[in-house]
Order: C-alpha cells, then structure tokens, then sequence
C-alpha cells in the first residue's frame, strides 16, 4: 500500500512549490491588507482590526476561500478526471483495486495541499510578526499569538481540505469535473462567514467544526471508495 501512496505522492509533489507560495503570499496580502485597513481607519476607536487575532482570522479566511477553489482545480487534475468520463476504464488496468486506488489518492492529494499549507501559512504569519515589530501596524503586538497562529492554521487547512474533497466527490459523483469547482464555490460562498466569525473571536471552537468537518469527509470518502467499487461490479 505505501508504494502505491509514494507513486501517487512522487506524482502530485510537483504541486508543493507552487501550492506553498501562493499560500504565503496570499496569507502576507492579506495580513497587510487587513492590518493596513485596521491601521488607517480612525473612524472608530475601538476597531477590531487593530487587534491581531481579528487580522489573523480575516486573513486566513481570505487565503481558505482562494486556495479552496484553486485547490479544487488542481483536484480536478490529479483525482476527479480518473474517476469521470472514459478515463474511468483506464483505472481497471491498474495492480489495485479502484476502491484501494481512490483511497491512495486522496490520501496522497490530502498530504500534499496540508504540507504545502502548512509551511505557507506558518513562514508567512512568522515574517508578518517579526516585519510587525520592526514597522509596527497593529497596536497589540502579535508575538504573544504564537497559539493563535497554530490554531488558525490547523483550522484553515482542514476546513480547505473539506470543501476540495466535498467538491471532488460531488464531481465524481456528478461525473464533472466542471461541477466540483462549482460545489467549491458555493461551499466557499456559504462557509466563508462561519470561518471569518470563528477564527476571529471563538479560535478553538473553529478548530472543533474544523475537526469534525474532517471526520465528515472522511466518511463520505469511504463512502466514495465504496459506490466506486460498485460500479466497477457492474
């Protein structure tokens, strides 16, 4: 079983670099934007934009919602075209089995956006926090966040995770490529609020609906390996 997930790994690693830079830069816009709108804006004292966990949540927000759907695109690639189509009679020829095979490449697709994510979001919030100290835009200093910034980003992967593999089963299912990018957007659409309300003011608890929106596709994965599977009996 690892050889297969290394194969699928080796083929989809190509997407770390590009991945892992739009992740930081989209998070650095972000927090500059946000961070300069709190900075600028005078019309209310108490602005929650000069606080940093209110920029931090904002801006992770921000970066969800884009690699969300970007991150569906590329799923569409590298998971969603070999299960739609006459691609599908291609899997049959495979040394696995399909339900096996969609596993692993889930799997390996899922390692890939977290790896990249995680070392984006992490550079990127560290040099936002030692650049805040040297030119300062938020009136309270971010460097005591350390466990804001850890939190934020556990619930930012998963809950991108969630909409691209959402996405990626509605696809199959819907045997479309084009219909998982638009699932991506509405899950964007509708989750977008919830996140931003969350990550800015009730940290932990979007860590908890990030985690058990995980362990919710992850049954709906099963349940994709499964139907595919059956399909492949008839």
């Amino acid at each position: 079983m690892m050889k297969h997930f290394n194969f699928e790994f080796s083929r989809m690693k190509k997407m770390l670099l590009p991945l892992g830079l739009t992740t930081g830069i989209l998070q650095l816009l972000f927090l500059y934007f946000f961070a300069l709108v709190g900075r600028f804006d005078a019309s209310d004292e108490n602005n929650m934009l000069t606080s940093y966990s209110s920029v931090l949540g904002l801006a992770t927000t921000g970066t969800m919602c884009v690699l969300a759907i970007y991150g569906t695109v590329m799923a569409s690639q590298y998971l969603v075209r070999d299960y739609v189509g006459m691609n599908k009679s291609k899997t049959y020829l495979l040394p696995i089995s399909r339900k096996e095979l969609f596993y692993t490449k889930t799997k390996a697709f899922s390692a890939v956006i977290s790896l990249s994510m995680i070392v984006g979001l992490l550079i990127s919030n560290l040099v936002f926090m030692m650049m805040n100290v040297i030119i300062p835009l938020i009136k309270i200093s971010p460097l005591p966040h350390t466990i804001d910034v850890v939190v934020s980003t556990i619930a930012c992967i998963c809950l991108t995770l969630t909409i691209i593999l959402f996405s990626s089963f509605i696809g199959i299912k819907l045997n479309s490529t084009v219909q998982g990018i638009i699932a991506s957007i509405v899950f964007v659409v509708f989750l977008s609020n919830l996140s931003a309300i969350t990550l800015m003011s009730y940290e932990f608890l979007s860590l908890l609906v990030a985690i058990a929106m995980i362990v919710l596709v992850t049954i709906a994965g099963i349940s994709m390996g499964r139907s595919i599977d059956k399909n492949e009996a008839l």
